[in-house]
């Protein structure tokens, strides 16, 4: 009696569980949807140029960066959250021996993959959005290697990967109409991790749009029915 009394209040708590995620999945989802319907997700496609700052320009040297993300305004517009990722390519020139290769990499390729989440303030100015936000996150260093296989005739290549933590400061301005909007963007990142006994400071430049996806989605809707 005890045990299938034990076993019937275990599926009645089980039960009970499952059905308060299930309700709180639902309220996540229709919050989701709510935010959508109102127009305030945008999402966010930017190209342009990291450039390292310090001591650390003796190691890397700019070729290019990509941001993509999205800005989700508050219920109040003036507020905004700003999840991205960074993909950042650099020039890269290694000053010091690693031990367990015995070359040093010049002219190579080093990559840097950083996502962070960041908040900030929007104010509007004619037809203009100035934006700036704060944040944190971490990502991966990707350092090149490589040595000299001389009996087989090959030199070999591979990454050193190190996991890095991010400071995310950033300011841009934003212009055009409520579906697409053209920005520039400056982002200062501090990285955890130093390269070649460097801190790793660069400034970025990105320039790119941001787009509405609720109204694109009701403008692309609009053109199939006219079809």
């Amino acid at each position: 009696m005890t045990k299938s009394f034990i076993f019937l209040a275990s599926l009645f708590l089980l039960a009970g569980i499952q059905q308060t995620k299930a309700q709180n999945i639902d309220t996540l989802l229709d919050k989701g949807q709510d935010i959508l319907e109102k127009g305030r997700i945008y999402s966010i496609k930017g190209i342009g140029m990291a450039f390292p700052i310090g001591s650390v320009s003796k190691v890397l040297r700019p070729r290019f960066s990509t941001e993509i993300g999205l800005q989700i305004l508050m219920k109040n517009p003036r507020y905004f959250l700003y999840p991205t990722i960074d993909y950042v390519n650099f020039n890269y020139d290694q000053l010091y021996d690693d031990p367990k290769y015995n070359y040093r990499m010049k002219n190579a390729s080093a990559k840097l993959y950083i996502g962070t989440l960041s908040g900030g303030l929007i104010t509007q100015v004619k037809s203009f959005r100035i934006f700036s936000s704060a944040g944190i996150g971490g990502g991966i260093i990707n350092e090149p290697r490589g040595w000299v296989d001389a009996e087989a005739g090959e030199i070999n290549f591979q990454n050193r990967s190190s996991f890095t933590g991010t400071l995310r400061l950033n300011t841009g301005v934003d212009y055009g109409k409520r579906t697409f909007k053209l920005f520039a963007e400056l982002s200062y990142l501090l990285q955890t991790r130093q390269i070649q006994g460097s801190n790793m400071h660069t400034l970025a430049v990105n320039i790119g749009t941001r787009t509405n996806l609720y109204r694109l989605a009701r403008s692309i809707e609009t053109i199939k029915k006219k079809l």
